[in-house]
């Protein structure tokens, strides 16, 4: 009997310290959860498609459309991603600002 109350009290201690930590997640991880959020909804100004017709453009005005969409088209995807970590990097920054 007094083997199965001690089994008890460690089960009961042990699920009270995983419900703990569960509940308390620290700032980093809160500011992290609140940028990716915040990231993910926020609309970007470029990307592959709008820097595609930017670079056939410029391509059409030099003799070669298709090779600058494909061109305008990489550094599109590229200034996306720039965006998107600058904004995370945003959104992080000022959640740990906070108090």
């Amino acid at each position: 009997m007094k083997n199965f109350q001690l089994a008890a009290i460690i089960l009961l201690v042990a699920i009270g310290v995983v419900a703990a930590s569960a509940e308390t997640s620290s700032k980093a991880e809160h500011c992290d959860d609140f940028a990716r959020n915040a990231m993910a909804s926020r609309p970007v100004s470029t990307g592959p498609v709008r820097g595609a017709a930017r670079g056939a453009i410029v391509g059409g005005i030099f003799g070669n459309a298709g090779a600058g969409a494909a061109g305008g088209a990489v550094v599109g995807t590229a200034r996306r991603a720039g965006q998107k970590t600058r904004s995370y990097q945003y959104y992080y920054d000022s959640c740990m600002a906070r108090d």
